[in-house]
């Protein structure tokens, strides 16, 4: 299988309804360790980068964090300001991407990037989060990831994508268990200048989800939509023959671990 890896990545502008409704949220010990770690006010200036419908500048700005969301996408950024309006949070939000916001120099204490870095050109994003960040800052790069460790179902899951998929780069952080995202984006942190050695820290979740969202999930992937509309039946034919073997027939809960995987890094200076 052959992927267009580059328009993959605005892809999802498609379909932004259905990935605010069915994509995982992060829990709020996400953001306590990274301002812990990262030696952080109690309420620091975020330019959260491929910010999407907002999972994470929703949750960050209901903490009392100053949020600026970073997102190249319109419908995106439109379903992240609804939500905002929604919630009663103020964002502040920027149309431009992770490789060019246009903020200024050494203006937020943070940047963060949810579930997105991958898609990035990473050299040049992280030359703007340096630019961007102030001395003594960071950066956060996390994805949820989820555990084939902690699910056989999730292990067939996996196993099913590969079927389908093979080797080809899905372009997720990590599929069915391979380390190459988090070799890359070790590389990546290493390679750039103006942070110290990059740490990852790991935590977990569980998200309760039922047959049809979990169906719904995986059709927000943009390697699932980019497949022809009969492979696309086939392969919902086949999720759905798991979800059953694994007694997910109707809409009951349950709930799917998932391993969040947080790259931080300092920016060097004080």
């Amino acid at each position: 299988m052959t992927t267009d890896f580059a328009s993959r990545g605005r892809s999802f502008d498609a379909w932004a309804s259905e990935y605010d409704q069915f994509r995982p949220g992060y829990p709020d010990e996400l953001f306590d360790t990274i301002r812990r770690r990262l030696g952080l006010s109690a309420n620091p200036h975020v330019a959260d980068l491929g910010a999407g419908t907002g999972r994470a500048s929703l949750a960050m700005a209901a903490l009392g964090w100053r949020v600026t969301a970073v997102e190249p996408g319109k419908p995106m950024l439109d379903q992240l300001r609804t939500n905002a309006a929604n919630d009663g949070l103020l964002i502040s939000t920027v149309q431009a991407t992770a490789e060019a916001t246009g903020l200024d120099p050494a203006s937020v204490d943070l940047a963060t990037v949810g579930q997105a870095f991958h898609w990035f050109d990473a050299t040049a994003a992280l030359a703007e989060m340096a630019r961007i960040v102030r001395p003594g800052g960071g950066i956060a790069l996390f994805w949820n990831v989820r555990d084939a460790e902690r699910s056989p179902f999730v292990a067939d899951y996996h196993h099913l994508l590969g079927e389908h998929f093979g080797e080809a780069d899905t372009g997720q952080y990590l599929q069915a268990g391979r380390e190459s995202g988090r070799d890359r984006t070790r590389s990546a942190i290493e390679a750039a200048t103006g942070f110290e050695a990059p740490e990852l820290v790991t935590l977990a979740q569980a998200v309760q989800t039922t047959a049809s969202r979990f169906i719904g999930m995986a059709f927000t992937a943009s390697y699932i939509r980019s497949l022809p509309p009969a492979e696309q039946d086939r392969f919902r034919i086949e999720l759905g023959g798991i979800l059953g073997r694994h007694g997910h027939t109707d809409e009951t809960p349950f709930d799917l671990p998932y391993r969040i995987d947080l790259w931080i890094a300092r920016r060097h200076g004080s």
